[in-house]
């Protein structure tokens, strides 16, 4: 990588706070590479990385292409309509799956993938070695009390921990030594066609990891990719790292307790798989046991906001059924009272492929209620909005800032208020809670 980015005097990213071009920006200024970025708004991530000592615009429309630099731009920027429009296709202009493309070629890359739960099992797996002590480069599209935002250099000779992300098939060239598997759901059809190639995708990239694979055969397609050499947890009989309930796993006949402070029993299925990886990378299990019982989370993962008058209100990123489902089942058992759940839909495609199974999730709730769709840079679709998952159990409210008002007049002590999606929805919970102190 040294001698790829050595070409450039600096490197500018498009979409810099963003979840994941914001922790290859922290990476890069680590590495001491001049680094900056421009994104249309300050956020808390774009704080985060000017705390750090990275420059920000918020303005590119005076900014002039440069041969000497290297652009990485995100997805959700539309290049066509930036200073870069007529230098797309250039060498120093690569989009986020190129550049990690590229970085890969560079680093003993330890990567975490799956439908669900990347995220927080990539920045749990940097926090086990961070925890220990273990000298570890990490990017993952998450920020966490031991680091901030994601990303984090160590140099070149130590492992890279990697979120390696699936959508429109960004995992598809890395050159990955260690690979964890989740699970495989039905997501990002839009881009692949057919739940079958995305599977097929997952699988290529599985044959192609260069020492071995940690897999989740509780996941019925990764049961059927699974072979003998490749390490499994699951709660079946036979596997390496078996889940035993009550928080247990059974390994080589030894049984040991995971403590963790994370909502959820999907999230011990997650960290069994990290426990594995690991594992496999030279990490005892009783040292990620101690570092595990330690671990806050993620932001936005079962993320605590605030208490007003006996009412909880936490956010998570939730957006896909399968997400939602365990997220709210995990939450009910939690709250003493009702479970009051607010859900921004994320995209338009994922909502018209997912509608049905979204509205039976979100009816899983005592209360729920659906703000419009986050478009996330895509075009509206015809016949696909939110007024569509009114039910009896549902309550559609256009606006978030309409959201306050409404649960004001309807909560009650020891009701959970939780907010879910990818969007921006992640701001109402601070913004309720304001609202409830100012109006009591």
């Amino acid at each position: 990588m040294k001698n790829f980015l050595n070409k450039y005097k600096e490197v500018y990213i498009l979409g810099i706070g963003g979840s994941g071009m914001s922790s290859i920006a922290k990476f890069l200024h680590q590495s001491g590479v001049n680094t900056k970025g421009y994104d249309q708004r300050t956020s808390y991530v774009t704080d985060l990385l000017s705390n750090d000592g990275l420059s920000i615009e918020l303005d590119i429309s005076n900014n002039i292409y440069n041969q000497n630099s290297l652009y990485i731009v995100s997805s959700a920027i539309n290049i066509k309509d930036t200073f870069l429009k007529n230098h797309m296709g250039s060498a120093n202009v690569l989009t986020r799956p190129e550049f990690l493309d590229e970085i890969t070629k560079h680093f003993n890359v330890v990567g975490v993938t799956g439908t669900h739960g990347k995220t927080s099992s990539t920045a749990l797996l940097a926090h086990i070695y961070n925890f220990n002590n273990i000298p570890a480069s990490y990017i993952f599209g998450g920020i966490t009390s031991f680091g901030g935002v994601g990303g984090n250099f160590a140099g070149y000779e130590y492992p890279l921990i990697l979120e390696t992300d699936e959508a429109f098939n960004t995992f598809e060239n890395f050159k990955i030594n260690t690979l964890l598997v989740t699970n495989i759901d039905f997501d990002h059809i839009d881009h692949y066609g057919s739940f079958e190639n995305l599977v097929d995708a997952f699988e290529s990239v599985i044959s192609n990891v260069e020492n071995n694979t940690v897999l989740n055969l509780d996941d019925k397609s990764l049961k059927l990719i699974s072979k003998d050499s490749h390490i499994t947890y699951s709660k079946e009989n036979g596997s390496d790292f078996q889940l035993l309930g009550g928080n247990e796993i059974l390994v080589n006949a030894k049984k040991y307790k995971i403590n963790t402070k994370l909502i959820g029993k999907h999230f011990i299925s997650n960290i069994t798989g990290v426990i594995a990886l690991a594992y496999l990378n030279g990490i005892s299990i009783d040292d990620s046991l101690s570092a595990i019982e330690h671990f806050d989370g993620v932001k936005r993962r079962a993320e605590f906001i605030g208490e007003f008058n006996g009412v909880k209100i936490y956010d998570d990123y939730a957006h896909h059924p399968t997400e939602i489902i365990s997220t709210i089942k995990s939450f009910k058992e939690f709250s003493e009272g009702r479970l009051i759940t607010i859900f921004q839909p994320h995209r338009y495609t994922r909502t018209k492929d997912n509608f049905n199974e979204l509205k039976a999730s979100l009816e899983l709730s005592d209360i729920s209620i659906v703000t419009d769709i986050y478009s996330a840079g895509e075009k509206p679709i015809p016949g696909v909005n939110s007024a569509n998952f009114a039910s009896e159990k549902i309550k559609y409210l256009k606006s978030p800032r309409m959201v306050p008002h409404f649960l004001k007049d309807i909560i009650k002590e020891g009701d959970l208020i939780l907010t879910l999606g990818a969007g921006d929805i992640t701001l109402l919970g601070p913004q309720v809670l304001k609202y409830f102190n100012e109006k009591n």
